[in-house]
């Protein structure tokens, strides 16, 4: 039976991320949230727009459960 649960998350740009590092990144993003930083979109991005970006699918992936 294959588990519901993801293995990794994907950018915006379909690049797969380990549930640990994104974790970590966001870490890092919620100390400074005003600093721009790379590899979420092909232009640096800002730590506001990936925490909204994430907390967004997360929730979707909540929604759709119910």
């Amino acid at each position: 039976m294959k588990s519901p649960y993801p293995k990794y998350f994907q950018t915006p740009e379909g690049k797969p991320i380990s549930i640990r590092t994104l974790a970590m990144a966001l870490r890092v993003i919620h100390k400074n949230p005003d600093e721009s930083y790379p590899g979420w979109n092909w232009y640096p991005t800002t730590g506001h727009f990936i925490i909204t970006s994430v907390m967004d699918g997360i929730n979707d992936r909540i929604n759709q459960r119910g």
